[in-house]
């Protein structure tokens, strides 16, 4: 697959999910790896073919609360989720989920973010 067409199918994607994580301003922000967020991460891994959007996200917020410290991330996966219409009880679930294997305190912060999103009306 040429740069050209990765580039393409990685804005598709962060188009698909409102520009989360990132958008424009972001992405030029971060330089270099602003390219590879969108040609690697979206182009060639989230584009892949075997699962829809909304499972890769369902299962990369997991892996974010999993690893704790990652509330800016975990807050552009929720808002990604959003943009495709999975509903704040679903992300909770899927939250909830990692709390036997990653830790009460992670799972938690995951879910203050979580809520602070659903006080904001995303």
């Amino acid at each position: 697959m040429s740069d050209e067409e990765r580039r393409k199918r990685g804005l598709a994607r962060l188009a698909e999910l409102g520009d989360e994580p990132g958008g424009e301003e972001f992405l030029a922000r971060m330089g270099d790896m602003g390219d590879w967020i969108v040609d690697f991460v979206f182009g060639d891994v989230h584009a892949r073919p075997g699962l829809v959007a909304r499972e890769r996200e369902l299962i990369i917020v997991a892996v974010l609360t999993t690893l704790g410290s990652a509330d800016p991330q975990v807050r552009a996966h929720v808002r990604a989720l959003r943009a495709i219409d999975v509903s704040f009880a679903e992300i909770e679930e899927a939250i909830i989920q990692t709390a036997p294997y990653a830790g009460f305190p992670r799972a938690i912060n995951a879910l203050k973010v979580l809520r602070e999103e659903q006080e904001a009306g995303a």
